[in-house]
């Protein structure tokens, strides 16, 4: 195979790049083999593969390499692969959103964020965008920053609230800072922890199950970061989950401690569902903002709605 050229601003015309192409290395993202890749384009194999063999040709570079029967992506392959589905999920979109102005509406809007800011910051927003403008359809889901990020590249929400990604992608994203969002630990209401009225220290806490978020989740890993500088060993029983249904229910049902936005910590103190441990841990971390991607055009809804969410989730002057 020649070596890989740099790429020529009309590049994709040079290539004779097809729309088959595109759906090909979307359907090999997807899949674990090419058979099943083809299978899923109701292409035969022989073609799939004879697709994949002239994008590689005419590229330059390897987009996948074999593993067995499987086909794993290449750093060039995952570059490709990505803006591929993007701009099939762009089509998706143009769609929808033409579908969607013949039946009389506006557009619709999806949004991820984490729990915190939907308490009040994000309900309040979308409060004032169906008074203002209620023809655009929302819809809001909420996880983990990391699960949120995926959702975004992957074009799965139009909008992320949350924590940028810790690698050096900054690139590929804009971001709005908004500001720190309080954390806390929190357990059932007549937790055992809670007789004293005194602080609680992390040396009764470890004695305790928890249930926190997935590994590499950031207020898991301050939480650990904390045992650690303590010389305490991690509590035996650590259950992980970005739900927070689920982190709700395991506590009323357990003795077990969480972290909790302190704003859904409150939310939920109102209805006698959780309590927040007098602790003194530091588990403050990074702060959240606004990510939208570079490489996506938004739609006048879009529009709209990035510019109700940055007004009414203004920097706070932690965040500037």
């Amino acid at each position: 195979m020649k070596q890989a050229p740099s790429l020529s601003p009309s590049w994709f015309v040079d290539i004779r790049l097809k729309f088959r192409h595109l759906q090909l290395l979307k359907a090999l993202s997807q899949q674990s083999t090419l058979q099943d890749a083809a299978d899923s384009l109701g292409l035969a194999q022989p073609a799939a593969s004879r697709l994949l063999g002239d994008l590689e040709d005419v590229i330059g570079a390897p987009l996948f390499r074999r593993d067995g029967r499987r086909l794993v992506l290449t750093a060039y392959g995952e570059i490709l692969t990505r803006h591929a589905k993007n701009l099939l999920d762009e089509l998706d979109r143009t769609r929808d959103e033409f579908n969607t102005l013949l039946q009389g509406g506006v557009g619709s809007v999806s949004i991820g964020a984490i729990d915190g800011p939907v308490v009040d910051l994000i309900t309040q927003a979308v409060l004032n965008i169906q008074r203002d403008n209620p023809g655009i359809e929302l819809e809001i889901s909420t996880g983990s920053s990391i699960a949120l990020f995926r959702d975004l590249l992957n074009g799965n929400i139009d909008i992320m609230i949350g924590r940028p990604p810790e690698d050096n992608i900054g690139n590929v994203y804009h971001y709005v800072p908004i500001g720190e969002e309080p954390m806390v630990i929190s357990a059932r209401f007549d937790h055992p922890l809670l007789r004293s009225g005194r602080k609680v220290g992390l040396e009764e806490m470890a004695l305790y199950p928890w249930i926190l978020q997935r590994k590499g989740g950031k207020s898991r890993g301050k939480l650990e970061q904390a045992f650690a500088e303590r010389n305490i060993a991690l509590p035996a029983n650590i259950i992980g989950s970005d739900s927070l249904v689920m982190t709700l229910a395991y506590l009323e049902k357990t003795d077990a401690l969480t972290i909790l936005s302190a704003a859904v910590a409150h939310q939920q103190a109102k209805y006698s569902q959780v309590r927040i441990i007098p602790s003194g841990v530091d588990i403050a971390i990074s702060s959240y903002g606004i990510l939208t991607l570079k490489s996506r055009n938004h739609s006048a809804a879009a529009i709209t709605v990035l510019g109700e969410l940055k007004s009414v989730l203004a920097p706070t002057p932690a965040a500037l």
